[in-house]
């Protein structure tokens, strides 16, 4: 009886670890617990300049449109929005996976996204581009529709700092609030290493720059990070090490606001606890998310989900 249960522990044992080594490979989300964030960023000291800050509301979206109905859905959310929010972010992939890529629909999202009264960003995503058989073209065409030509559509309350070398990645100063944007991706399989490297290298020097000049320098009390893909160890190690480095360091609260899972998840994966990776519902499950950054609280970042809109 001993070996029969010392058998069967084994392939239980067996069974678990490659069951963990699956869900590690595929990055699922398994933990919504806030508490290891809560617990890191508890012990930071709440300073006097961060009660006379304003509270920051942006709306979060991503991963939209897909299909012929959330096409049409798109100018019934962007119309839902308070025109008394900041902004907006879109999160990359504005389309579903495609190997043929044409330049209408990123001309289409384009003029839905300009009819917004509040001010849209966007990042790209790997259904963007990366996923077209020609995926330099698909950049372009991004680029060309999607990139920072979109700034001159709105008289905005703050200025957007882009990128020279890498334009679609921003950054926004804000009510004691820095935001940054930066270019990740999840790909099956990187189609060119050294060109990935140079963009893992770039996204790197951009929030070091802004990290530098103003969350070292005590200019801002807590850091967004806008990106489309979990900057994960297996594709970008180097920023996933370099930004748990600099947010131990600071001490300062971290959110880390991804789209491509396409479902809201919370969890801590970075080794730095103070950051806090959150994951928007899709377009075609419910309409942008509302953040509110109040860093007059201990834990600044407050979310409120919003019903799917539209009349299709």
């Amino acid at each position: 009886l001993f070996r029969i249960f010392e058998a069967t522990s084994m392939k239980l044992i067996v069974f678990a670890g490659i069951l963990s080594y699956c869900i590690a490979q595929e990055d699922e989300i398994t933990s919504s617990d806030l508490s290891y964030f809560e617990a890191a960023v508890a012990g930071y000291k709440t300073r006097d300049r961060r009660l006379k800050a304003k509270p920051v509301q942006f709306y979060a979206m991503g991963d939209a449109p897909y299909s012929n109905t959330e096409k049409l859905n798109l100018p019934v959310q962007i119309a839902n929005l308070d025109p008394n929010v900041e902004f907006a972010v879109h999160l990359g992939d504005m389309q579903d996976r495609v190997s043929t890529c044409v330049p209408e629909p990123y001309d289409d999202l384009a003029k839905d996204l300009k009819k917004s009264k509040v001010p849209i960003l966007i990042t790209p995503g790997d259904n963007c581009y990366y996923d077209c058989a020609n995926w330099k073209e698909g950049f372009q065409y991004w680029s060309d529709a999607l990139g920072q030509t979109l700034d001159a559509n709105w008289d905005m309350k703050f200025n957007i700092r882009r990128q020279p070398v890498r334009p679609e990645n921003f950054a926004i100063t804000h009510n004691r609030v820095l935001f940054i944007g930066i270019h990740t991706l999840w790909a099956r399989k990187i189609k060119d290493q050294k060109h990935w490297n140079m963009v893992e290298n770039q996204n790197i020097n951009w929030t070091k720059n802004q990290l530098k000049n103003f969350a070292h320098s005590g200019k801002v009390d807590a850091v967004v990070i806008f990106t489309h893909s979990y900057s994960r160890k297996t594709l970008y190690k180097k920023y996933w090490e370099f930004l748990s480095d600099e947010a131990e360091t600071l001490e300062l609260p971290f959110l880390y606001l991804q789209g491509d899972a396409h479902r809201f998840n919370q969890d801590t994966p970075f080794r730095a606890k103070n950051i806090l990776r959150t994951v928007v519902d899709r377009g075609g499950i419910s309409d942008p998310l509302l953040v509110v950054v109040d860093t007059s609280k201990k834990n600044p970042f407050i979310f409120e989900h919003r019903a799917l809109s539209g009349k299709y």
